[in-house]
């Protein structure tokens, strides 16, 4: 009888070779889901770093939009307007083109106090998107100076006439490229196009660029598309040309694309991109809007 019940415990025993086996089979499946959670979290962050981007990207266009469809023009000899082109945003500029804007308009954002014009000013930067950031970043920041302080010190003659150029003090570089000011991260290419009228030929033109010029250069081999000229209404070196709407652009790539555009620009190979074109064209979104003023320079 003991015989026939060790027999029966020793089949129903696992050996050594079939534990091995189990033991491999089970490693095997723990590597493949390892390796099918890491790649949809992959995926999962990259989605929701560009939804991100993407969503600061548009609230930076209804507000570029809002502040440019109410912009006040006065023709005082002041200035109101001011686009001004650049070519570097203060390190790494892998697409070449930035602006900032300048001008007066009843911010829907502005603090409660009485009145209701603001100074608002626009930059592109590389620079910290927090104070304390470990690396920098391309950043659109907004700088908006309330009702009150606008009208006692940013409008109109007063000492050294602030706003015959809008340059120095709240319109400076160093007091809009400010973590307070930030609006949007991973913006890389800025653009505001002003139009106006060729009084000679009645055409719609781009007032801020270079060259002959045909209602935003779609027919017209000579333009471009860069914006190689400052625009300036009222005051200190204005245009002579009234603007009429304006056309904006803002280029937003995911963090998977700034990463790569700032190997390129370290010279690191192996990125799998020939320049930033192709990166900006694979990670990016562009954003535009045409915005027309809401009445004639006053």
């Amino acid at each position: 009888m003991s015989t026939k019940e060790n027999l029966s415990d020793s089949r129903s025993a696992f050996t050594l070779i079939e534990i091995m086996v189990a033991a491999v089979i089970t490693i095997i499946m723990i590597g493949l889901v390892i390796q099918i959670t890491s790649g949809v979290l992959n995926v999962w962050n990259r989605s929701v770093g560009k939804l991100s981007a993407n969503a600061e990207a548009r609230i930076a266009m209804e507000l570029l939009t809002s502040d440019l469809e109410t912009a006040l023009l006065v023709n005082n000899g002041q200035q109101w307007l001011r686009v001004e082109s650049e070519t570097d945003v203060g390190s790494p500029d892998p697409v070449g083109q930035t602006v900032a804007l300048k001008l007066f308009a009843p911010a829907q954002d502005r603090p409660d106090q009485p009145g209701n014009i603001c100074a608002i000013a626009y930059r592109l930067a590389y620079d910290q998107a927090y104070t304390n950031a470990s690396t920098d970043t391309f950043v659109l920041y907004r700088d908006l100076e309330g009702p009150v302080q606008t009208f006692e010190t940013l409008l109109g003659p007063a000492t050294d006439e602030p706003q015959l150029e809008l340059t120095s003090g709240f319109w400076a570089r160093n007091s809009t490229v400010n973590p307070s000011n930030f609006l949007a991260g991973n913006i890389v290419d800025f653009k505001v196009y002003i139009y106006g009228t060729d009084d000679s030929t009645g055409d719609e033109i781009v007032l801020n660029a270079s060259g002959s010029v045909d209602g935003f250069a779609r027919n017209d081999e000579d333009f471009d598309g860069e914006i190689d000229l400052d625009y300036i209404y009222g005051g200190t070196d204005s245009n002579d040309e009234l603007p009429t709407s304006a056309e904006i652009f803002l280029t937003v790539v995911s963090d998977e694309g700034l990463d790569i555009l700032n190997l390129l620009n370290e010279g690191v190979s192996g990125t799998g991109y020939d320049d930033t074109e192709d990166v900006i064209r694979e990670h990016g979104e562009v954003f535009r809007r045409r915005v027309f003023f809401q009445g004639r320079p006053l």
